[in-house]
């Protein structure tokens, strides 16, 4: 069931916000995005049979504001299926998915879709990124989430895959498409519940599409977000912390999901010349996952060796 009034006109941008549970954040995450300096677009809001509080505030936005339409599931669809779901209930020249506990600049908007009018080679403009805590202060800047910009070359591309998993690259799947790129992506790739989805995604845009990426943080990433809703549970107002890496080649895939993480970019470089050399990078990086995962089985040993002494 959909509630909300119709646009009186076809908007430019569709923001398509799949939800479940998100009672926590979500007044947040819409209220930043109903506060866009670029205001011609849709909210859709697809809620998968939440439990908790979720439609009745989602409701009330629709109730007070044009540009909010909301939808519940009559049952249970799953994340990716209810990410596709928002996808195909779009009809206009712009596309963005948006999370229930993310926040955007006020100019998030506004910049790429200057920069997607401006540039017709352009298929993708996204900001640069901060991850925020349950109370919105920044844990760490992805500084290096920028230089994955350009149009789509061997250089870029093996950028991509050579750059640490830990440093949000796969955060590229949040950036604003032109619609008829976002479904073509799906169609590449389409995504699915297992590790690294949203990597290989991610690498199917830098890879068949130009992106453009503005170094200012505009958008500002809930650490932890949906998939590990618990990675903030715990934060206090009267404790500040930061994310620090001092090595962030060592946060990398998991050594044991090597297999489907391979077959996953392969898949993502379909009809692109670049399958090869990004399958050698992959394994040039394999034997520091490797030793990785040694280190961490040798360490939990002894750990509880330490415990039953």
């Amino acid at each position: 069931m959909m509630t909300g009034p119709e646009m009186p006109h076809a908007p430019k941008v569709f923001i398509g916000m799949p939800v479940y549970n998100g009672e926590r954040f979500i007044k947040e995450a819409v209220d930043s995005l109903l506060s866009q300096s670029f205001s011609d677009f849709t909210l859709f809001i697809s809620d998968d049979s939440s439990t908790d509080k979720t439609g009745n505030i989602c409701r009330e936005y629709a109730e007070k504001n044009a540009r909010v339409q909301y939808y519940r599931q009559e049952k249970n669809l799953g994340m990716f299926a209810n990410f596709k779901f928002v996808m195909d209930k779009a009809d206009t020249e712009y596309f963005m998915w948006a999370a229930q506990d993310d926040v955007w600049e006020k100019d998030f908007l506004e910049m790429c879709v200057k920069k997607l009018d401006a540039e017709k080679d352009i298929s993708i403009a996204a900001t640069g990124i901060a991850d925020v805590d349950s109370f919105g202060r920044t844990l760490r800047e992805l500084h290096d989430f920028p230089s994955l910009s350009g149009k789509p070359r061997i250089a870029s591309v093996a950028r991509y895959v050579l750059q640490p998993e830990i440093l949000g690259k796969c955060n590229i799947m949040y950036s604003l498409f032109r619609l008829s790129t976002i479904r073509h992506l799906w169609d590449i790739y389409p995504q699915r519940v297992e590790w690294g989805s949203d990597y290989h995604f991610s690498l199917a845009a830098i890879s068949h599409f130009g992106i453009y990426i503005e170094p200012k943080i505009l958008f500002k990433k809930r650490h932890g977000g949906s998939s590990n809703p618990l990675s903030t549970l715990n934060d206090k107002k009267e404790i500040e912390h930061k994310i620090e890496f001092k090595n962030p080649k060592n946060h990398m895939f998991p050594f044991g999901r090597f297999s489907r993480y391979f077959s996953g970019h392969m898949k993502a470089l379909r009809g692109t010349p670049y399958k090869p050399i990004m399958a050698l990078l992959l394994y040039i990086r394999l034997p520091r996952s490797f030793c990785i995962h040694v280190t961490e089985r040798v360490r939990t040993k002894l750990k509880k060796y330490a415990q039953t002494d």
